[in-house]
């Protein structure tokens, strides 16, 4: 490949790569819990998508987990606000526990 066809090629690898990222960008901020699926569907979504945003996890940690509690029910917030997760993992964690106690709850109630 001559020094032509090697610049030419970098630049569409490169732009290619910077389109790539703008679009995970995109599906980071418009990230939000739906309230027809599990948490657990969402943690899923928010892990794939943090991964792809911040390869290099260059982000701290309390910031990907205000992001990611943020986007939560206010039933979810409350509490895991007071239990202040510094971690994503046990943040996902805790909020599973919740969830599977408010629906243990829903059924003792019917």
């Amino acid at each position: 490949m001559d020094q032509k066809h090697s610049f030419i090629f970098k630049f569409i690898i490169r732009f290619k790569i910077k389109a790539q990222v703008k679009v995970w960008h995109q599906k980071w901020n418009a990230l939000k819990y739906e309230n027809d699926k599990d948490v657990s569907e969402y943690a899923i979504r928010f892990k794939r998508i943090y991964k792809r945003v911040d390869s290099y996890k260059s982000t701290l940690s309390r910031i990907i987990v205000r992001k990611f509690i943020n986007s939560l029910p206010s039933k979810y917030v409350e509490v895991l606000t007071i239990i202040g997760l510094a971690n994503l993992d046990e943040t996902i964690e805790a909020v599973l526990d919740v969830e599977v106690s408010q629906k243990v709850k829903v059924r003792k109630r019917d």
